[in-house]
């Protein structure tokens, strides 16, 4: 039976290449087209990065300690909060949208030159995978809660006609009378 683990973990690892590549071409494409978002949307992400975790860490017999996950883990929710930043949620004619900067795939292409650089330079011991592989959770976890939380706040501005009342775009905060720069994040208006 041990003779068909690394055959699995070659599986694995070729699907996983295919769906990362498949992905990469998808968010080149369409990371500056605004995208109806909804709670599903947001979570579904989290619930494959989950998943993957859990595969991986099922297979492989290095078990991190706790430190490296709580610390990894923080690691991946900032650089998962602030990449989150990067994408601006709106109301369109009644619809709930989301729209990418640039700032979104400098920081993307960041994230994963770090993985790729750290992968390498360490010749990927388990140790390293599965600290990035929390450190991607992390991230993802961060990035789709924050702009799930920007979701909620934009939605609830939806009133029943379908149009949103004057609030922020980046954070939801109220506008009031003629501001130009939101009171609670400072963003243009």
């Amino acid at each position: 039976m041990d003779f068909l683990i690394p055959v699995i973990m070659k599986i694995v690892s070729v699907v996983f290449l295919v769906i990362f590549i498949l992905s990469v071409v998808l968010l080149i494409f369409t990371f500056r087209k605004p995208r109806k978002v909804s709670i599903f949307s947001l979570f579904l992400p989290i619930l494959i990065s989950l998943i993957t975790f859990a595969v991986f860490s099922f297979f492989i017999s290095y078990k991190p300690s706790i430190a490296v996950l709580v610390l990894m883990g923080g690691i991946g929710l900032c650089i998962g909060i602030v990449w989150s930043g990067a994408t601006r949620i709106y109301v369109e004619n009644g619809t709930v949208k989301s729209l990418n900067s640039i700032w979104y795939l400098v920081a993307w292409g960041a994230v994963f030159a770090l993985t790729q650089m750290i992968s390498i330079i360490t010749q990927r011991p388990p140790s390293i995978v599965m600290a990035l592989l929390v450190m991607s959770t992390g991230t993802i976890i961060g990035m789709n809660g924050r702009i799930a939380k920007k979701y909620l706040s934009v939605r609830a501005t939806v009133n029943a006609s379908g149009e949103a009342s004057p609030r922020c775009s980046h954070c939801g905060a109220a506008k009031t009378g003629s501001d130009v720069f939101c009171r609670k994040c400072g963003t243009k208006l």
